[in-house]
């Protein structure tokens, strides 16, 4: 039968009782699973690190001994005994670090930034890795007029700066241009309506009265509860609502367009003419013609016939001759300048 050397044994209370184990003798702790060595002055404990629950892990006392943490919320931890307290060894939050960031090194990917180079917790400097600017430096570069193209509103070259408010002025007054001469309403009205509605547009006409008194000639807009004016210029052509025609300006009034190349001028035996919608045309009556409403009449005399045949001249067998066959000419025999 084998021999069986058995250690001094017992639980840790009764360990910390029986006092320090002599020079070279072992304990082993039957609830800790703990074995000790004594040196004759202080008991040492040898083996593996203790583990379990943290509610089964015993108080600290002995300096030296380990603890896992098996399960519960500090799962996974490891915790060192120095003889008072339990300290955590190993960390897996960065909560759990302790020391500052001048202990860390550089890496591949980030990099610590210089204390120097942070205030109030942003960075203060910026580099390309040759040029170091401070933020100031940087705002004070860009607050110098010197240096940057100044905003000049009043400037037409091609390097001038506008501002925002200043291109939405030029492109407003673009569309002034434009818009005025899509559609009005009227162009003869000579006091402004009652109740017109934003954006309603009219020509207004001579002798206007009201507000509308002085703007001949102008397109008065309706904007915002008030009437805005626009001044024509040559070419500008207004589609007018009522009419249902299209006027243009001429320098000098509204025409209709292209009237300047429909002007009717009466010719030899005709009155009338002009440019307007509606021109009239009036045939000269005399020397033997008559003209009344629907009618042209011939009137007989001195040679001329007249009958439900058509107009017949009288001619003279010896004096005036038909030929037929020469071509159908008429010939004189003579012509005699008469006797005063």
């Amino acid at each position: 039968m084998g021999q069986t050397i058995q250690l001094k044994r017992g639980t840790l209370a009764e360990l910390g009782a029986y006092g320090v184990l002599q020079t070279g003798e072992m304990g082993f702790c039957t609830d800790t699973k703990e074995v000790y060595i004594g040196d004759g002055a202080s008991n040492f404990m040898v083996g593996h690190a203790l583990s379990g629950p943290e509610a089964s892990r015993p108080a600290a006392a002995s300096v030296g001994r380990f603890y896992y943490v098996t399960s519960g919320s500090n799962n996974g931890y490891l915790y060192f005994d120095d003889g008072s307290t339990w300290h955590r060894t190993n960390s897996q939050k960065l909560s759990d670090l302790t020391g500052t960031v001048d202990d860390l090194a550089d890496g591949s990917t980030y990099a610590k930034v210089l204390k120097a180079d942070i205030t109030a917790g942003h960075i203060n400097r910026v580099s390309d890795g040759t040029n170091v600017k401070t933020a100031a430096e940087i705002k004070a570069h860009i607050d110098d007029a010197a240096k940057h193209r100044v905003i000049n509103d009043t400037g037409t070259a091609i390097t001038d700066l506008w501002s925002a408010q200043k291109i939405k002025n030029e492109i407003e007054l673009a569309k002034h241009n434009i818009e005025p001469q899509a559609s009005v309403k009227d162009q003869n009205l000579t006091v402004p309506p009652v109740s017109p509605a934003e954006g309603d547009r009219y020509i207004v006409p001579l002798a206007a009265a009201g507000v509308w008194a002085g703007k001949s000639n102008q397109i008065a807009e309706y904007q915002a509860a008030t009437w805005v004016y626009y001044a024509p210029a040559v070419g500008w052509t207004a589609y007018i609502d009522d009419e249902q025609k299209i006027y243009s300006w001429n320098g000098s009034a509204w025409v209709r367009t292209g009237g300047a190349l429909q002007t009717i001028t009466a010719g030899n035996g005709l009155t009338g003419g002009g440019q307007a919608d509606s021109v009239t045309l009036n045939i000269g009556a005399g020397f033997g013609i008559g003209v009344t409403a629907d009618a042209i009449a011939v009137t007989a005399g001195k040679g001329i016939f007249v009958d439900s045949g058509g107009v017949a001249a009288n001619i003279d067998g010896s004096s005036i001759v038909y030929d037929i066959s020469n071509g159908n000419r008429l010939m004189v025999a003579s012509i005699d300048g008469g006797t005063f």
